[in-house]
């Protein structure tokens, strides 16, 4: 049989702390963004501009892409602006 505990309820209520609202993105990450959607575009521009087998298309854009989809565009979602330090109290 259970046991009932007296004189020890949960009922106080925690208080919350205040949670810092998410921070929005700034006008520097989309222009990362962009950027990065646009050497995207231009790897598949070079992709396409090769043959099969040709170095353009086997080498070239891969690197191109990789360096849009794996460097730029994740720069873009990462970087955060550095915050300016709040004057003292006047």
């Amino acid at each position: 049989m259970a046991k009932v505990q007296k004189g020890r309820r949960g009922g106080g209520r925690k208080k919350r702390q205040a949670v810092p609202e998410a921070e929005l993105p700034q006008r520097l990450n989309y222009l990362i963004l962009i950027a990065g959607v646009a050497v995207v575009l231009l790897g598949m521009l070079v992709m396409s501009m090769g043959g099969t087998v040709s170095p353009l298309s086997v080498t070239v854009a891969p690197i191109i892409l990789f360096i849009g989809y794996c460097v730029i565009i994740p720069i873009g979602i990462i970087i955060r602006k550095k915050k300016e330090p709040q004057q003292a109290a006047e």
